[in-house]
């Protein structure tokens, strides 16, 4: 379809109660974020301001394209329905990857689109509806065609205007109370106290319009021992803001160093796009501290050796039993010597911050590039054994050398999906992501049955149970003695579950089961989702 026509259609589905440009002083109006709701003339607002933004050669467009280029191997490699087009679940399943790849955001709905039909008004949205909302806007108009990769990356763009809008709104609120207006200039020291405020408000999701100026001082001195990255946070906003300053500033402001709402906007955007690959640094120290404690390269650390550093005063790792596992990071196969599965664990909500009411901030799952490569290179659905074993002996990681001669047992395995499937395997299958696990047990997650983990944020599981979810000394203790004794001579046999799930067509409807969209999205402050018929081999859909 062309932009014309997307256009026309679009501009007719949502009427003419919108406006077409979006002012930079949208500051001024009151943000709901901490409401999480958002106007649905707003949302289309920025919907058509996107697809007016694929004409000519601005910004918009520019971005529009680098989507779209994202979007392009991912696309290639998910199944179609008859008519070669994306369906319903697998839209929000390549979103879901394509934001974790691009700003590690964690987009709130992309689990659940299209639950606004009997949660909300129309007028105002829930910001987890979004997603489906938008979603619908395009379907109404594709007459169950589906989505093709320009109509996908026009979606992905919209949310990322709706996320940049509301980013604004709150580094206006950071002007307030700083008592700057937008139309003042400030100086590089200005402009730096003014960012570490809304980087205060990003990170702990606090209302800076509950809050004065003394409110904001006392709040920063406390931050070290708040967030205890918050040094570090401080010295990558400064560096974003002079790279920024470098690139963006016109000739007049490089000359006096001054600083205008416009450029300080572009920070804190810049910010909010790269915050994720900062954070994810303290992922991957989690990580070195988990692998010290790993029980022979089998991706898992026994509960006994996970719970020592808490108990040796250590604030990481206090995480309960029943936490853990409803989380889906526990490893009970053997039940004597239950393990934390560290893919599992890193990945899960417990380690997210919640830094807009769109999307959380979690630890990126390092087994997305690892597909994202095959992907790349089968360009289809499904692959054959002998590509997959290619390529995958062939890729490192960041615990996997590369080549490598993959064992045996695992080229079984792989045989064995491919006879299931009539001789190939598909890439988006659940056995597919076992396989992946065994394949790189330290970087992909053990792909758990649909319905059988919920994982919550630790708030959100206090307020489900009444129990808190990080053990204290007195509790860690009877696991790290109970276990202390049982000796493994061998590596631990990593679990195999025989059951399918997989995204595919099928009637036109697109149905899918993928465990990493489990997430629920939003973790407030800072604390550190009907099981199925267990016969093996049966394959399952899920609407």
């Amino acid at each position: 379809m062309s932009t014309t026509s997307l256009t026309i259609l679009l501009s007719m589905a949502l009427g003419s109660n919108f406006i077409t440009t979006v002012n930079a002083n949208a500051f001024l109006k009151a943000s709901h974020a901490h409401q999480e709701r958002i106007s649905a003339a707003d949302v289309q607002t920025s919907l058509l301001a996107e697809v007016e933004g694929t004409f000519g050669d601005g910004a918009a467009a520019s971005r529009l394209r680098q989507l779209e280029a994202a979007l392009g191997p991912i696309y290639k490699a998910l199944p179609k329905n008859e008519k070669g087009y994306l369906g319903h679940a697998t839209v929000r399943y390549a979103l879901h990857r394509l934001f974790v790849q691009r700003h590690g955001w964690f987009i709130k709905g992309l689990d659940s689109a299209g639950q606004h039909r009997n949660t909300t008004s129309s007028a105002m949205l829930l910001t987890e509806q979004v997603p489906g909302y938008l979603q619908d806007l395009f379907e109404q108009r594709l007459a169950g065609r589906g989505f093709g990769q320009h109509e996908l990356a026009v979606l992905a763009a919209t949310i990322e205007h709706l996320v940049h809008n509301e980013a604004i709104g709150k580094l206006g609120k950071a002007f307030v109370v700083h008592s700057h207006l937008p139309t003042s200039f400030m100086s590089a020291e200005q402009a730096q106290e003014v960012l570490e405020t809304y980087m205060m408000s990003y990170i702990l999701s606090d209302d800076l319009d509950n809050m004065t100026i003394e409110d904001v001082v006392e709040t920063k001195e406390a931050m070290p021992e708040v967030y205890m990255h918050w040094d570090e946070t401080r010295a990558f906003v400064k560096a974003v803001r002079q790279n920024v300053t470098a690139s963006d500033a016109n000739v007049e402001q490089k000359a006096s160093g001054e600083y205008d709402f416009s450029l300080v906007a572009r920070v804190a955007d810049r910010v909010g796009e790269q915050f994720g690959s900062f954070q994810d640094q303290e992922c991957r120290q989690m990580k070195q501290s988990l692998l010290q404690l790993e029980e022979k390269g089998s991706g898992r650390v026994r509960l006994s050796d996970f719970y020592k550093p808490g108990v040796d005063g250590q604030w990481q790792f206090q995480d309960s039993v029943p936490y853990l596992r409803q989380l889906g990071a526990l490893d009970e196969s053997d039940p004597k010597v239950p393990r934390v599965m560290i893919a599992n664990y890193i990945s899960s909500p417990t380690n997210c911050i919640a830094s807009s009411s769109f999307y959380s901030v979690c630890c990126k799952d390092e087994c997305e590039d690892i597909l994202g490569h095959i992907e790349e290179k089968v360009a289809a659905p499904e692959a054959t054994t002998q590509q997959i074993a290619s390529l995958v002996s062939s890729l490192s990681s960041s615990t996997v050398s590369a080549p490598r001669k993959l064992p045996s047992e695992l080229l079984e395995r792989l045989g064995a999906i491919a006879a299931e499937h009539g001789g190939s395997v598909p890439l988006h299958g659940r056995l597919f992501s076992q396989w992946m696990h065994h394949a790189f047990p330290r970087e992909c997650p053990f792909p758990h049955l649909s319905g059988t983990i919920a994982p919550k944020t630790p708030d959100e599981w206090f307020e489900a149970t009444g129990e808190e979810a990080i053990f204290t000394e007195e509790q860690m203790m009877p696991h790290v003695e109970a276990n202390e004794t049982h000796h493994v001579l061998e590596a631990p046999s990593l679990p195999w579950s025989p059951e399918e799930e997989l995204l595919v067509t099928r009637n036109a409807v697109m149905f899918m089961a993928i465990a990493s969209l489990a997430f629920s999205m939003v973790r407030s402050k800072l604390a550190p989702r009907s099981v199925q018929s267990k016969s093996s081999n049966c394959e399952k859909y899920l609407v």
